[in-house]
């Protein structure tokens, strides 16, 4: 699929080339997996070590650094 710009100027058109599709940000085969599931537990187990000693200040925060993290799914 490729997308096409074109610009409208009284009786002129004008037409751009074909945009080229963007580049996946990151390979799947070329992610460490391992490193990521591991990132993501080590973030999962401070929430809830935080949770237990209710400790809501630090939960929050932590949960927002997990929203945002580039290796939480």
């Amino acid at each position: 699929m490729e997308l096409q710009v074109a610009i409208y100027m009284s009786n002129t058109r004008i037409q751009s080339k074909p945009l080229p599709r963007p580049k996946p940000m990151v390979e799947w085969k070329n992610t460490n997996w391992r490193l990521l599931e591991r990132v993501v537990f080590k973030l999962q187990k401070r929430i809830y070590q935080a949770s237990s000693r209710g400790d809501v200040k630090v939960v929050r925060r932590l949960q927002v650094r997990h929203e945002v993290a580039y290796s939480a799914p």
